[in-house]
């Protein structure tokens, strides 16, 4: 069995080199072992297959969502239709609480971005097209933050002088965008913006630049940044994509979980997986998530993670008692709390 090791380099998405790592960075499911051919592997041997499952866990395994069709079908015509508009050219806003996933979807929406580009021109990188610029806002961030960030993602060895005044930022970032050829600018974090500076910043993005605005954000809606006020003006020029807890209580609810929830398990890359634990703890799953599909994905990447950090296992079949654990310790690393106990969960036959 020959692996190759995933290097990963860059950590941040706020960089070109990182973003792109990001965008890359889906490794395959390993071929599957009996445990007994893992265990007779050499130990550095073992550790690579451990890793390259880690990986596909952490990186690549994912499940489709209403949301994320209507996403990639809203971004997509309205990257095709704002360069054809004169002005007040349309974004989009993907809101939600925490844990719900925003931006694993907006980095799902990127790629989508960055592929397109790269089937249509093949040599783009080379012609220093950059169809995707990430930034991430922080407590207090202003328009110039805004502005200035993506003027360092464009041009990293540019120098942002502190003194330099918004209109100044703003001409040379739209300067930048047009020339690089952006299509898609996402601004993570956009919930930490708010007041008129911002918003003006952004309609000033949106009206003088063919480049869709995606902004994601906490409650970006009903919130401080855009909810009311100058922001309102942003919110009205974007459509809307609000990631939801499943309701399990309605029977698309429970079918859609349910899917979700069996997804995860058929492609649980342990040796001599036998899916069934976790569908049949489908439900449980659901009140220890709050029906947050980012908790469960959490859950399913903590539990492969115990299972191979554990030195003596006898082999690595999914328990009741390991599927507790894990949604015992989620408590103390989340402000969620369940009531989900041990005596909750069933394990396959």
């Amino acid at each position: 069995m020959i692996l190759d090791s995933l290097v990963l380099e860059h950590s941040s998405k706020t960089t070109l080199p990182g973003l792109r790592e990001a965008l890359d960075a889906m490794p395959p499911m390993p071929p599957a072992l009996s445990f007994e051919d893992y265990c007779l592997l050499p130990a550095d041997q073992r550790a690579l297959y451990d890793q390259a499952r880690d990986d596909y866990v952490r990186l690549t395994l994912r499940v489709p969502t209403p949301e994320q069709d209507l996403s990639t079908g809203l971004l997509a015509r309205l990257i095709k239709t704002n360069p054809r508009r004169k002005n007040s050219r349309r974004g989009l806003m993907i809101s939600a609480p925490l844990f719900y996933g925003k931006t694993e979807l907006a980095l799902l929406l990127a790629r989508s971005v960055e592929n397109d580009h790269r089937k249509h021109f093949p040599d783009y990188v080379d012609a220093g097209e950059v169809p995707v610029v990430w930034v991430e806002m922080t407590e207090n961030a202003t328009g110039k933050t805004l502005l200035a960030q993506v003027i360092r993602f464009l041009a990293p060895t540019a120098v942002v002088a502190k003194s330099s005044n918004t209109d100044a930022l703003r001409v040379e970032a739209l300067n930048l965008l047009h020339v690089h050829r952006t299509k898609l600018l996402v601004i993570d974090e956009a919930h930490h913006l708010g007041g008129t500076e911002p918003s003006s910043v952004i309609k000033a993005l949106q009206n003088e630049s063919s480049t869709t605005v995606a902004l994601v954000g906490i409650s970006l809606g009903s919130g401080k940044a855009f909810g009311s006020g100058h922001g309102m003006q942003v919110t009205m020029r974007c459509d809307m994509v609000e990631l939801r807890r499943v309701d399990i209580s309605v029977d698309d609810g429970l079918a859609l979980w349910t899917r979700w929830v069996a997804i995860f398990d058929r492609n649980l890359p342990l040796c001599d997986h036998v899916p069934g634990t976790l569908t049949l703890n489908a439900r449980a799953l659901h009140a220890a998530a709050h029906g947050r599909l980012a908790l469960l994905a959490m859950t399913v990447e903590r539990l492969v993670a115990s299972i191979l950090d554990d030195p003596d296992r006898p082999n690595e079949q999914v328990t009741r008692e390991q599927l507790f654990a894990v949604l015992d310790g989620l408590q103390h690393t989340t402000p969620l709390r369940h009531k989900v106990k041990l005596k909750d969960l069933v394990e396959a036959a």
